[in-house]
């Protein structure tokens, strides 16, 4: 492991811990300086304003999921009939759909084989002013157009199928804190001001931790899909 590699992971354990430290110094002060002074009205006005937020939050996230998954989806299918069309073109060999006889035969090179084979053929009788080189040359382009596809289907479809698996997470992340603070809504007047304080705390803790869930989730989608 290099140095870089190694700086780089003792940094992605070192932060989080420094910054879970600070949060907890921070909450333990401010609860110590003002508890007591926490009354019943602040307590249900931010867990209203909670509710509000993140439902507002979860509606947009949802539609975005939505419109992002759709979006690949739609892009690895326009990827499809396009490469699907390309080898019709070279070779007059139609494949029904994207499948994996198709993806094989990209991998394995039979289709630019088998188009390099049609091309010297008419090369041999004339009627491709071509060298030879030049036929090998092409095929290698050609091969190297397919692959490309095949890897950009290939990564679209993992970057669909890590937002489906954090999608999940991500809701639930932003569907706690909702729940919670409907729940403490109910109690918060039979509650002191130190419970309501630490509910409270809790509550916009679970937000932070639904808001960096659903953050973490879409940029981890967009770097994988642009890899």
């Amino acid at each position: 492991m290099s140095k870089i590699a190694w700086l780089r992971q003792r940094i992605q354990l070192v932060v989080p811990l420094i910054i879970f430290v600070l949060i907890a110094v921070i909450w333990f002060n401010y609860y110590n300086l003002g508890f007591s002074h926490f009354n019943k009205s602040n307590a249900v006005s931010i867990f209203g304003s909670v509710i509000q937020g993140m439902s507002a939050l979860l509606s947009v996230a949802i539609a975005v999921i939505i419109f992002r998954i759709q979006s690949l989806e739609n892009r690895n299918q326009s990827l499809e009939q396009t490469t699907l069309n390309h080898v019709y073109e070279i070779v007059n060999w139609s494949y029904a759909e994207w499948d994996a006889p198709l993806e094989l035969d990209i991998r394995n090179k039979s289709i630019t084989d088998r188009y390099y084979q049609n091309r010297l053929e008419l090369q041999r009788q004339g009627r491709l002013p071509w060298t030879k080189e030049e036929l090998e040359k092409d095929r290698d382009k050609t091969q190297k157009r397919l692959e490309g596809n095949l890897s950009k289907h290939d990564g679209t479809k993992r970057t669909i199928q890590r937002i489906r698996n954090g999608v999940f997470s991500s809701v639930v992340f932003l569907i706690m804190p909702i729940l919670f603070s409907f729940l403490l809504l109910m109690v918060s007047d039979a509650l002191d001001a130190s419970y309501n304080f630490v509910f409270v705390s809790i509550v916009v803790l679970m937000s932070a931790m639904g808001i960096v869930s659903l953050i973490k989730m879409v940029l981890d989608s967009t770097v994988q899909n642009q890899a």
